[in-house]
């Protein structure tokens, strides 16, 4: 009976010092949700150390609460203490034994949270990444620039805004560290380094790659290596390697079309398999490539050219499956093409052509890919349709609203949760505010435009990682 007794006290002591927190991290490194069910049970037999067992989200914003669960918190808020990255305190709201309600601070940075009371400290599993969200749009020889907070939707002019820098409806990269233009009469394009904290552009290289003739639309890899450019006189899309850390562009090659066209919008399927150009003129087609993963070069789709018969295309947009792409044109309609998710090639979903607003011109897709919203030149409207998951089908446009006089270009922000039209012929822009449940867009700023110094292009909504 002893030795049996000296065996469990043994076993235990063993497993105990196995399983221990202090000892926990070099058994069971935390890197997998395996590690994560370790740690949760230790801490849960040894009562030692507080530890944070998950995040309500992984990103946010400064000023968004989060909920964190856990266990060993303190029920009393103020005998705890949760720090983000950057060793700035978060307000914490609500507390108990398992769950803390936080608001990120201002100036919390990207990384881990760490937490601690009395029992000691610990540091989140996953890092939580804080952003600053921006809108940028040129106006002639300036920049103007605007801070968006997600949590109200106001918008606050930086206070160096317009600045000196002709950006030229620059385009952001994802990460949202550098920018690029092009513009008509060149053919080279430009590159723009990004203030992390305050979004102001500066200059990186007025001549940051060549292109033939007439670079403008820009489309971005998923991948974020890759950065193609349609050129609209040269009819080819120039592709190059995109460095994340420098924006240094490397050229990988150019790549020319035989049609009797220009070149516009891009759209790049999310999986990343495949390129598309807007071509107007000849046949109107619609111009397919296949993407290299490793490389980022094009090749022609064996069935490309895929010809509409539909004057005057703009927007180029692919759904968030990879499965339906959208063009406007404004004679009023929709075109819908199916993807064939082994051949890249492009077939007329039923229906198609569908029937839009009449002069609908651009158009912007919802990040969650059930809806899709058009601008009308003529008629000064925004339309909502709803895109059909089972088939890819656009509805005719509801949630109308009627506003401005003359709309060039609407844009989303990269959650989809504020929309932004600007009004070319009064040198301002709105914005709108979409409805979760419904993706009804709704106009904010009581109804009323937003001052341009000039003429507004294209209003970019890009947000940075602290």
């Amino acid at each position: 009976m002893r030795k049996s007794n000296v065996l469990i006290l043994n076993l235990f002591f063993s497993i105990s010092c196995f399983y221990h927190p202090l000892w926990k991290p070099y058994f069971f490194p935390e890197t997998d949700q395996f590690s994560k069910l370790q740690i949760q049970f230790a801490s849960a037999i040894f009562l030692i150390q507080p530890r944070i067992y998950s995040l309500s989200k992984t990103s946010g914003v400064e000023g968004e609460t989060i909920i964190i669960d856990g266990i060993n918190f303190s029920p009393q808020a103020s005998e705890n203490a949760v720090n983000f990255s950057g060793s700035v305190q978060a307000t914490i709201e609500n507390a108990t034994n398992t769950s803390l309600t936080i608001r990120i601070p201002y100036g919390a940075k990207s990384g881990p949270i760490t937490i601690q009371n009395r029992q000691g400290s610990s540091q989140s599993f996953d890092t939580f990444t804080v952003y600053r969200y921006f809108i940028s749009f040129s106006v002639g020889a300036n920049t103007e620039l605007y801070s968006l907070n997600m949590n109200t939707g106001a918008i606050v002019a930086n206070s160096s805004s317009p600045y000196a820098l002709t950006s030229n409806s620059a385009s952001f990269s994802p990460n949202g560290k550098f920018a690029y233009s092009g513009g008509f009469g060149i053919s080279y394009i430009s590159s723009y380094a990004v203030n992390l904290e305050n979004g102001i552009l500066s200059s990186l290289n007025a001549n940051a790659g060549a292109t033939t003739m007439d670079p403008v639309f820009f489309a971005f890899h998923p991948t974020n290596r890759f950065l193609y450019v349609s050129s609209f006189s040269g009819a080819s899309i120039t592709a190059f390697s995109f460095d994340q850390n420098t924006g240094i562009l490397t050229k990988i090659n150019d790549y020319s079309q035989s049609c009797f066209c220009s070149l516009n919008h891009l759209a790049i399927t999310p999986d990343g398999k495949f390129l598309y150009v807007n071509g107007n003129g000849g046949t109107e087609p619609i111009i397919g490539y296949s993407v290299d993963q490793n490389t980022g070069a094009l090749s022609n789709l064996a069935g490309s050219p895929f010809g509409t018969g539909v004057p005057n295309m703009e927007a180029l947009l692919v759904d968030s499956t990879s499965n339906y792409l959208y063009s406007v044109a404004s004679a009023g309609v929709i075109i819908g093409r199916q993807i064939d998710s082994f051949t890249g090639n492009l077939t007329a979903i039923p229906g198609s052509p569908f029937t839009g607003t009449t002069g609908n011109f651009r158009a912007v897709m919802h990040p969650s890919g059930k809806y899709f919203y058009t601008v009308n030149i003529l008629g000064a409207t925004l339309a909502k349709h709803d895109i059909s998951t089972n088939n890819g089908s656009i509805s005719s446009a509801n949630s109308i609203l009627n506003f401005g006089s003359n709309l060039q270009f609407v844009t989303l922000d990269p959650t989809g949760t504020y929309g932004f039209v600007s009004n070319i012929a009064s040198n301002n822009f709105y914005q709108f505010k979409v409805d979760p449940t419904t993706g009804a867009p709704s106009l904010m700023n009581s109804g009323n435009p937003y001052p341009a110094s000039a003429t507004p292009s294209v209003p970019q909504p890009f947000r940075l990682a602290q």
